[in-house]
């Protein structure tokens, strides 16, 4: 799966007449920008994109203000895919070039044409983010409520994939119970968060808002097909299954009763017991575990796993672990499962909560943990250049706003390796203009301002104060004017004809003239130096 062109024709959200070309060969692209320029938009629609293909069905927006009109060009099992939609003309497919006469071509042989997933994880999850999923995971719901499911029939993850919070808990649970054919996993946990084996897991099931209509609800709330063999399985494995009422404030702070099922299993035998005899491998399991999530019998908070942790007495909650260390097993834990061939992985800010290590190997981690396929295609959102440090220019897109506050992307000039943090910073790609504190910047720029005055002319006694104070100040900081050589302070002498060169944040016009001036500069002290001059 491989992603080539993308033309968002119309409008949707603040991208206009949008086009995005990802290059021909990188796998991987990161996307940059300031906050507001339309990263996550643009992921989004990606979603709404093969969702949508998958359901066959027109585009649909959370909010239906206009037609989401498109053009998607792809690559997907060798063959070359052409998407086009408009509210008049419908979809429009082409396969390697020649036009398929209907619509119903394409859907037929979507398992062919589409990714086998589309993996999603925003940092932040939303409503409006969970909604861009509610229909694949109604449908998943229903298949497993289906009183004919088996277990063999959920051997493949969900086309599309939206992780939530709640599926870390779930891909620990998959990993240690296949712990000998997940021997990298189980390492990779060892090594960077000290995770060495997985506890014990309690279950707090509740009746779902589904099952309250009906008449008289059985223990399990009317459940059936495989998430009623799985609670089941839950029960006949677990110590002195409880139920329980439970009063809680509902909306206006309204009280409202909960009823309740506890299911402990004490340790990872417990559960191994009967996960033995039902599942063939963890993905079978994984999607059992899921089907309590989509059936609403339980939410984030209501699986409490426990993990045993290198130098830490007893058994540790996963709630008691750090944003980071959770973050990293939603996110990589989940890649385990969607690393298949023709995979799309849209990924937004999955690096918020990594301390600067994590961040600095987290590509690492996704080409030596995730073990990604050459033909899964990569592409998420970052403000942090210690991720993209190993990056070339090719597989950065920049987004930015014009003049007219219309959204462009577009390829940067330099590649982000080799540059190090600070020239990342202060390079194009975040366009910082230092990478000094704004207030210590301002006082370094002045006392170069007042440094090349003093070269070319004599200061009054105000201004001469003013440097002396401001060098001894900055030499505290490890800013002395010693270490700078002949050529450099004949630079400043001429830079510092100009007002700007004194400014830390500057106009586009002033950058410009900063710029032009600078290279006139250079090649007047270049001449200086051939002269013999400045020796």
């Amino acid at each position: 799966m491989k992603i080539n062109n993308v033309h968002i024709k119309g409008r949707f959200k603040n991208l206009e007449d949008f086009y995005f070309d990802f290059g021909e060969s990188s796998m991987e692209t990161v996307l940059l920008g300031l906050n507001a320029t339309g990263k996550s938009n643009f992921m989004e629609a990606l979603v709404i994109i093969f969702r949508d293909l998958d359901l066959e069905r027109a585009p649909i927006l959370y909010k239906q203000g206009q037609a989401f009109e498109y053009n998607i060009t792809y690559t997907c099992r060798d063959k070359s895919i052409e998407v086009d939609y408009s509210v008049k003309q419908g979809y429009s497919f082409s396969i390697d070039g020649e036009k398929l006469k209907s619509k119903a071509q394409f859907f037929k042989n979507k398992n062919e044409y589409l990714p086998s997933h589309v993996f999603v994880y925003y940092s932040g999850l939303s409503e409006r983010l969970r909604s861009l999923y509610a229909d694949h995971k109604l449908q998943q719901f229903k298949k497993m409520m289906d009183p004919t499911s088996k277990y063999e029939d959920f051997k493949e993850m969900p086309r599309i994939f939206l992780v939530e919070p709640i599926h870390a808990s779930f891909a620990l649970i998959a990993f240690y119970l296949f712990d000998e054919r997940e021997k990298e996993t189980i390492d990779f946990l060892k090594r960077e968060l000290n995770i060495v084996d997985f506890g014990s897991a309690l279950f707090m099931l509740k009746q779902p808002n589904w099952s309250k209509s009906r008449k008289d609800p059985d223990h399990f709330w009317n459940t059936a097909g495989l998430v009623r063999r799985f609670i089941e399985d839950l029960w006949n494995f677990s110590i002195v299954p409880m139920f329980y009422k439970e009063t809680v404030r509902g909306a206006l702070n309204k009280r409202e009763t909960l009823s309740r099922l506890f299911l402990f299993l004490k340790d990872k035998e417990a559960i191994r017991a009967f996960v033995e005899m039902k599942y063939e491998n963890k993905i079978t399991l994984f999607n059992a575990l899921c089907s309590l999530h989509y059936s609403e019998l339980v939410e984030d908070q209501d699986v409490r796993i426990k993990v045993l942790k290198e130098h830490v007495e007893g058994e540790l909650a996963m709630g008691e672990l750090s944003e980071g260390e959770k973050q990293l097993i939603t996110v990589l834990g989940l890649l385990k499962f969607t690393k298949d061939d023709e995979a799309l992985i849209l990924l937004d800010e999955p690096d918020t909560h990594l301390n600067p290590l994590w961040k600095w190997k987290y590509l690492e981690f996704l080409e030596n943990v995730v073990s990604k396929s050459a033909k899964t295609q990569i592409v998420f959102c970052t403000h942090d250049p210690l991720v993209i440090g190993g990056m070339e220019k090719e597989q950065v897109r920049v987004f930015k706003r014009d003049a007219n506050y219309k959204t462009e992307v577009t390829e940067p000039d330099v590649s982000p390796k080799g540059l190090g943090v600070a020239g990342i910073l202060t390079s194009p790609l975040f366009g910082l203009p230092t990478i000094l504190d704004k207030k210590t910047q301002e006082k370094l720029n002045r006392k170069r301002y007042l440094q090349g005055r003093l070269m070319r002319e004599k200061l009054n006694e105000i201004e001469y104060d003013e440097y002396q104070k401001l060098k001894a100040e900055l030499e505290d900081y490890g800013f002395y004017e010693e270490v700078e050589d002949k050529w450099f302070k004949a630079y400043l002498g001429e830079m510092s004809k100009l007002e700007a060169f004194g400014k830390t944040e500057l106009t586009e016009s002033e950058k410009k003239l900063l710029s032009e001036q600078s290279t006139k500069a250079a090649e007047r002290v270049l001449k200086l130096i051939q002269k013999d001059e400045l020796t």
